[in-house]
């Protein structure tokens, strides 16, 4: 016995039932009429009794076609239905995007004053972490995680490339000899980004970078919230790497200054989605913005 027949030959039996042709079911489809009358053999078939009756004028729908096919355009409809309902749901609900703290802080704030112009319809929800344990987990719609990161379950696209750069707050800066080059930042104080799992890049990888030679451990403040290290360099209390794309607008308004040579590492802070699912269009909006945003 064939198969049962699937939901896409059920609805061209219902596009012939309602348009009495099939050549004008194959139009209204945008399919071959042989497929249509591939479908409704299929059908019939399976059901073991003729759904149409075929005459040069077009075609009939016999009794027992007539039953099934109001049956299937009363099915068809509530499902149609529900699924609309369901995607204006999802549609509805909000935008949720994971960041870290710091690029929320001092990248995307700034920002979002645009995203909102642009999509007022957008209710868009952030989550704030410090740690790439819940990416593809956290129920987020979107990820920029802390770096690198390659999981088969998760589409990527390059958010930006990592570049750093020493940088410190004015009255800081000032003291600074630049005609010592990057040797000279290691009389200064340091401030370091330590994370207990994923190692980034740091002040001893910048000196070796530069071919200076280092203690085995270099003093300073440590921190593994990089907001704080970024508050600390605001306030005076040191120097710290900044990358490119958080302490931009720091740089460009003056509240820090570079004080040595960028590092551009070719690593990529990624944007990352589902690859099981499509983005609903709030989520699509929001990844099409975060990519274009400079």
């Amino acid at each position: 016995m064939p198969s049962q027949p699937s939901d896409r030959l059920l609805r061209i039996i219902v596009a012939a039932g309602e348009s009495g042709s099939f050549s004008a079911a194959a139009q209204r489809l945008g399919i071959g009429q042989p497929a249509v009358s591939h479908a409704v053999a299929s059908v019939e078939e399976w059901l073991g009794t003729k759904v149409f009756e075929r005459s040069h004028s077009g075609v009939r729908a016999t009794p027992e076609g007539a039953e099934l096919i109001g049956r299937l355009t009363a099915s068809f409809a509530e499902l149609d239905r529900s699924m609309s309902a369901a995607r204006t749901h999802a549609d509805a609900r909000p935008v949720t995007l994971s960041v870290s703290t710091s690029l929320a802080t001092y990248w995307l704030a700034p920002r979002l004053p645009e995203f909102k112009l642009a999509h007022p319809e957008v209710e868009l929800r952030v989550i704030t972490t410090d740690s790439d344990a819940a990416v593809g987990r956290d129920g987020a719609d979107l990820w920029i995680p802390l770096g690198p990161y390659d999981d088969p379950q998760l589409d990527s696209v390059d958010f930006r490339v990592e570049e750093l750069v020493p940088v410190a707050a004015p009255r800081l800066a000032a003291g600074i000899d630049p005609t010592r080059g990057p040797a000279g930042l290691l009389g200064h104080p340091l401030l370091h980004l330590e994370e207990r799992y994923t190692p980034r890049y740091d002040w001893t990888r910048w000196f070796a970078h530069f071919e200076v030679q280092t203690p085995a451990e270099l003093s300073g403040v440590r921190s593994n919230d990089y907001s704080l290290i970024l508050h600390a360099a605001l306030g005076g209390n040191g120097l710290a790497l900044g990358w490119r794309h958080i302490v931009g607008a720091l740089l460009a308004d003056g509240s820090l200054v570079e004080v040595g040579p960028a590092v551009s590492t070719g690593s990529v802070f990624p944007l990352l989605t589902r690859a099981d699912r499509c983005l609903p269009p709030g989520a699509e909006a929001l990844h099409t913005w975060l990519i274009q945003t400079s």
